[in-house]
């Protein structure tokens, strides 16, 4: 785990407004990557002003002869190796490293770096001159407008995992987000990756009395954060089909967090997705 904090300054409300988008599980290296979908997204990053990015892990499929999972035909050819696979993740982010809050470890990254004592990860938080993140990081952003006498500083707080669960149901792979607040609790974001599902679950609602004893509502979100990858292609076999899972959409949430330093709750936070 790592625990990372980023500061944004601004002078006016003209400026109050920020995008955070997560993008993960692309699987580069299976033939049945969306890859015109990451262009998409990585484009929207790069030329969105106040947009930032956060890497949630499995940037590549890093699946080699050796490994039981290998399949000849699902591979494509023009990176046909984990080697040729992260050079083209490199490639892809170098446009939008400037933006990046870091990168978390993916479970096909880990077990390639367990199996063969090679962190392509940390590789390639370094040569894109970005924080690696390992597998789930705590993240504090700190946004402080500078206009008035005195600067105004808010916070978002953002716990941010890869995920690690075999459950195949919608309601089993929610509950698994949602067990995120049991490690960190009371925070208004909890990103997760892996299961391939996109968007935002119904947001729950945090209880709490103020100073004044007003009760003071805060709503949590949890996001999925999508995927690169299509399942049931002709003449391309993947996970998808062999473990019989329904087919999801593709492509990364947006998140957009907006600053009201007038209201009990400065930080305003609402979820789309790009596709």
């Amino acid at each position: 785990m790592q625990i990372i904090k980023c500061t944004f300054t601004f002078n006016s409300k003209s400026e109050n407004e920020w995008q955070l988008v997560p993008i993960g599980d692309i699987h580069l290296g299976h033939k049945n990557v969306d890859l015109d979908l990451l262009k998409k997204i990585i484009k929207y990053v790069e030329e969105t002003d106040r947009c930032y990015w956060i890497g949630m892990g499995d940037y590549c499929d890093a699946i080699t002869a050796k490994d039981r999972r290998y399949d000849l035909n699902s591979i494509d050819p023009r990176f046909p190796t984990p080697d040729k696979q992260y050079r083209a993740i490199r490639e892809m982010f170098e446009p939008i490293k400037d933006k990046c809050i870091g990168l978390l470890d993916g479970n096909h990254d880990y077990l390639h770096w367990r199996e063969h004592n090679h962190n392509y990860v940390d590789d390639l938080a370094y040569d894109l001159g970005v924080a690696y993140l390992t597998m789930d990081a705590y993240i504090r952003l700190v946004f402080v407008r500078k206009s008035g006498k005195r600067p105004k500083q808010n916070r978002l707080d953002i716990y941010a995992h890869h995920g690690w669960t075999g459950a195949r149901t919608l309601g089993g792979r929610i509950n698994r987000i949602t067990d995120l607040a049991n490690i960190f609790p009371n925070l208004p974001l909890y990103l997760m990756g892996h299961v391939h599902l996109l968007g935002a679950v119904p947001p729950r609602i945090q209880l709490s009395v103020d100073n004044r004893l007003n009760v003071v509502e805060q709503r949590q979100y949890f996001v999925f954060t999508g995927s690169f990858l299509k399942g049931y292609m002709p003449d391309a076999m993947s996970y998808v089909e062999m473990k019989t899972y329904v087919p999801t959409t593709l492509g990364s949430p947006v998140i957009t967090i907006k600053i009201d330093d007038t209201k009990p709750n400065p930080i305003r936070l609402t979820v789309g997705e790009i596709q």
